[in-house]
């Protein structure tokens, strides 16, 4: 991207080309060699694609997924169903309760924020768990709470029916639609809404006229990115899909690579399956991209005269916060009384007084802190969480960086747009697609159901880091740089030396989400772990898994469920907490740099303060 440095006879690629060179190439293996090796799966064999005798190109695959229409369809449906209603469900929870804590005078609003985002921390297949046992028809919490009701029945919510499924599935991604729609309403001047109510218009009409079109881009991608969330989501489809009997394509895609007694996994069927459903992702997608490609024309902060309004709520304040109190019920506080309730019983019990005094004990907690396998599965968790967020925050960063004061050449712009795609890629898709390549290139490069494997895997969400990145370096005016060129510093020297340590908050703050992230993964170590390598997260759902014959234990699944959410709690807030507390001091370092220094030559009448900082820093 950048001019190779001048030689005798040729020109060759400076320091900083070759780190973009491999940061490219690193994003590239992670995101477009798997999906290729994918694809030529599903045209190439029954089984793996290369290495096998029965391997051949041809379309068998896609022909047999024909034959089995019926199956097909009724996949199709049920997962169009199950994403698009618990989407649909997510949205108008997440817009609800972001209209609250930023639009209107509701109280307690920094307190309803702090309760949205706390299911954050929850790990997704520890919340499926929770919610199994919340239902459950004799022992759950909720159920007995409903039987308390004069009109319900012996079992007032069936956990495996499909609308259960579908609400469950609502509940456990709504903050992350959340935190995004929080940020489009409050850059959304309130003036355009007061003036089309003093023109007459009523609240339905301004919603529809005004509020609507205003958001629209925004929204649309808030919607794009959770129905591919959903998409990819393993955790509900497994723990409940199984007994409901219905097919999501989750399950669907892990049962085909799942070798039951007597049958072999049909690598080329599910990559064919996986072909059809990254095909839809990608259509949605560019729709995004394209419906969105104008956003900045509903732009409405401009500064002058900007101020966001609040809405009296009036009478509806008491009802709408009784709404928030169920929220926070069904999230949080429901969940994780039924875990501890399962952890100190030895068996499926309803909740009494006479089971509390007399059927409970706090020994599988004991246990849990006992057992080796734990610490070894929490160890492991660390490793490919930290190991993986470093991989995509330094590759990504370093990329970014590099397309951000690039020409917007068409070659630029399509590297931009490939870097930011893994968004649009299901995590179960990704699975599926690592789990191919490390069996294709295990003969040569042995690392299927390593650590390694799964470092490299939890990578492909390289996107999130490029695109914090790409909008940091933006930010950071050129003339910085360009002080170091002048005062003799190469581009890689300006990058490490100068952009790199002003990135550094938001490149941390970044790492922090991908370690959580990571501690959280399910649905990739489901496609790729094995025994000896398997993460937290899966031990949990062995224990908590009726098929896993010597390792079930429901009531140490449940007591390790609710220690790995303390752990993951602790860990992401210490980071949080000690990232501000670096953020504080940088922030005052700057303040007492700034005092002016009386020894020190004058600063020449028309430098800017940026080359000043930068001529600092070169002093350094």
């Amino acid at each position: 991207m950048f001019k190779a440095g001048r030689t005798t006879g040729r020109k060759r690629p400076t320091t900083m080309t070759i780190a973009m060179i491999v940061s490219g190439a690193v994003i590239f293996i992670l995101l477009a060699v798997p999906l290729i090796v994918q694809v030529i799966t599903a045209f190439r064999g029954p089984f793996l694609p290369f290495g096998v005798s029965s391997a051949k190109w041809g379309v068998e695959n896609f022909v047999t997924l024909w034959q089995l229409r019926e199956d097909f369809w009724g996949v199709l449906g049920a997962t169009g169903a199950f994403v698009g209603g618990s989407t649909l469900l997510t949205l108008l929870m997440a817009f609800g309760l972001a209209w609250i804590t930023v639009r209107t005078d509701a109280p307690w609003r920094r307190l309803i924020s702090v309760l949205v985002i706390v299911p954050y921390i929850i790990p997704p297949i520890v919340k499926a768990q929770a919610y199994l046992l919340m239902l459950s028809p004799e022992s759950g919490v909720l159920n007995q709470m409903l039987r308390l009701l004069p009109f319900a029945s012996d079992v007032p919510i069936d956990p495996y029916a499909f609308p259960t499924m579908i609400f469950i599935q609502a509940l456990t991604n709504v903050t992350f639609p959340y935190l995004m729609i929080v940020p489009i309403l409050t850059n959304m001047d309130g003036s355009l809404e007061e003036s089309a109510r003093v023109s007459g218009a009523s609240w339905p009409q301004t919603l529809r006229r005004v509020t609507l079109p205003m958001l629209w881009p925004g929204l649309l991608g808030v919607t794009v990115l959770t129905f591919i969330l959903g998409l990819g989501s393993l955790e509900v489809p497994l723990l409940f899909g199984q007994e409901s009997g219905r097919d999501i394509f989750a399950l669907k895609l892990w049962t085909l690579i799942s070798s039951n007694a007597g049958e072999l996994p049909q690598y080329g069927l599910a990559a064919a399956w996986g072909l059809v459903f990254l095909v839809i992702t990608t259509i949605a997608f560019a729709i995004y991209l394209r419906a969105t490609r104008n956003a900045e024309r509903r732009a409405s902060v401009s500064g002058k005269g900007f101020r966001p309004s609040t809405m009296r709520m009036g009478p509806w304040k008491i009802p709408v916060m009784l709404l928030v109190a169920v929220f926070v019920l069904l999230t949080g506080i429901l969940p994780l009384l039924a875990l501890l309730w399962a952890a100190i019983t030895p068996y499926p019990v309803a909740f009494s007084i006479d089971a509390m005094l007399g059927s409970t004990d706090f020994g599988a907690f004991g246990m849990v802190l006992a057992d080796p396998e734990f610490w070894v599965s929490l160890g492991r968790t660390v490793i490919i969480a930290g190991g993986s967020a470093t991989i995509a925050v330094v590759f990504a960063t370093v990329l970014a960086y590099g397309i951000a004061r690039s020409k917007k050449t068409g070659w630029v712009k399509a590297m931009d747009l490939f870097a930011s795609s893994s968004v649009a890629i299901p995590a179960t898709i990704a699975g599926f697609a690592m789990f191919l390549t490390f069996m294709v290139i295990n003969p040569y490069i042995p690392i299927a159901g390593t650590l390694l494997a799964l470092v490299i895997a939890y990578s492909y969400r390289v996107s999130i880091a490029y695109r914090s990145s790409y909008s940091a370096t933006l930010q950071i005016r050129p003339e910085l740089e360009e002080a170091a060129l002048t005062s003799g510093a190469s581009r890689f020297e300006g990058f490490r030396r100068i952009i790199a340590p002003l990135l550094m908050p938001t490149v941390m703050a970044v790492w922090i989400q991908m370690f959580i992230l990571g501690t959280n993964e399910f649905t990739l170590p489901a496609f790729l772990a094995t025994p000896s390598s398997r993460p937290l997260s899966m031990y949990i759902y062995a224990m908590i898994n009726p098929r896993s014959a010597q390792l079930y234990a429901p009531d140490q699944g449940a007591a390790m469920a609710l220690i790995f959410t303390l752990m993951v709690f602790a860990i992401g807030y210490g980071l949080q907490w000690a990232l501000s507390r670096r953020a504080i001091g940088r922030a005052r370092k700057p303040v007492a740099a700034g005092l002016p220094d009386l020894a020190a030559p004058p600063v020449p009448a028309g430098e800017s303060a940026t080359v000043t900082l930068a001529v600092q820093r070169q002093k350094r």
